[in-house]
C-alpha cells in the first residue's frame, strides 16, 4: 500500500488535520468557560422545545471542533445525551421523531459563536460514540481526550473517490439544465440517491473507522469545496423544474 502514508501533507496545508486543537476555544486543554456557559444555555433550550419527559444525563461536545481535524467549516457540535427508552421503546421513531425537531430547531435558531455554526442533537445514551474527541460539557472534562498523533490514511482513495462524485454531480446537472418535467423527475431520484449514498458512507466509514474514515474525509472535502451544496442546489432546482408548469418559464 504505497499511497498510504502519515497525513504530513495534509497537516502542512491544514486540509485534514492540525497540530493543536483550535485555540479560539481550548487553552491547555481546557474549553473556553464563556463558550461552555452559552453552549449549555442552548442545549438546555433546545431540550425544552423538544418537550421530551426522558431526563439530560450529559451534553457533550464532540465532532472536529474537539478534535484535531477542524477547519474554517467546523460546527460545534453539541449532543443532548438522554435514554431514549424514557420516550418510547420504539427507539428508532424515537431517533426519527428527533431527528426531525433537531433538525426544525437548528433551522430556526441559527446560531455563531466566534465564527463558527452551532448544531445541536438529541442521542440516544445507549448509542455507541467512537470519536476519538469527546468533552463533557456539563462536567466541564475530557471523556475521551484526543491524541496529537499524525494519523494515516490512503490519500490518493480520498481524492479518486471524490473525483467520481464530482463528476457524478456535473452530469446530474447537465441533465436537469437540459430536462423536461418527466426527464427532471428521474433526475431528482437519482440525485436523493446519490445524496443518500453519499452519507450512508459516511455513517458507516465513521462508525467502523472513526473520523479520519475515507468515507468521512472524502464527505468533508465534498462539503468544504462547496459540492454537497451544489448537490443540494441541484435536488431544489430538479424539484422546481418536474413541478413548474412549462408555460411560465
Amino acid at each position: 500500500m504505497k499511497h498510504i502514508k502519515p497525513y504530513t501533507r495534509f497537516i502542512n496545508e491544514g486540509q485534514f488535520y492540525k497540530g493543536e486543537l483550535n485555540s479560539v476555544f481550548w487553552q491547555d486543554g481546557k474549553f473556553n468557560q464563556e463558550v461552555r456557559t452559552k453552549l449549555l444555555q442552548i442545549a438546555n433550550d433546545f431540550y425544552t422545545d423538544l418537550k421530551v419527559d426522558a431526563p439530560i444525563t450529559d451534553i457533550h461536545l464532540t465532532g472536529s471542533l474537539a478534535n484535531f481535524n477542524w477547519t474554517e467549516h467546523s460546527d460545534l457540535d453539541v449532543h443532548v445525551i438522554m435514554d431514549f427508552k424514557h420516550i418510547d421503546d420504539d427507539i428508532d421513531l424515537v431517533k426519527t421523531a428527533l431527528d426531525g425537531k433537531r433538525f426544525i430547531w437548528n433551522l430556526r435558531h441559527p446560531v455563531k459563536i466566534k465564527g463558527y455554526d452551532v448544531e445541536l442533537y438529541a442521542q440516544d445514551v445507549n448509542e455507541p460514540h467512537v470519536a476519538s474527541g469527546l468533552y463533557s460539557l456539563m462536567k466541564d472534562e475530557w471523556i475521551t481526550e484526543p491524541q496529537p498523533s499524525n494519523p494515516q490514511i490512503d490519500e490518493k482513495d480520498v481524492m479518486r473517490k471524490v473525483a467520481a462524485y464530482k463528476i457524478e454531480i456535473e452530469e446530474l446537472e447537465k441533465e436537469v439544465k437540459k430536462a423536461d418535467s418527466e426527464e427532471a423527475r428521474e433526475a431528482l431520484d437519482r440525485i436523493s440517491a446519490l445524496k443518500q449514498k453519499i452519507m450512508k458512507a459516511r455513517k458507516e466509514g465513521l462508525a467502523k473507522n472513526g473520523e479520519f474514515s475515507i468515507e468521512n474525509l472524502v464527505f468533508k472535502t465534498l462539503r468544504n469545496d462547496g459540492w454537497l451544496e451544489r448537490l443540494l442546489d441541484l435536488g431544489a432546482a430538479a424539484y422546481s423544474h418536474t413541478y413548474s408548469d412549462p408555460s411560465n418559464a
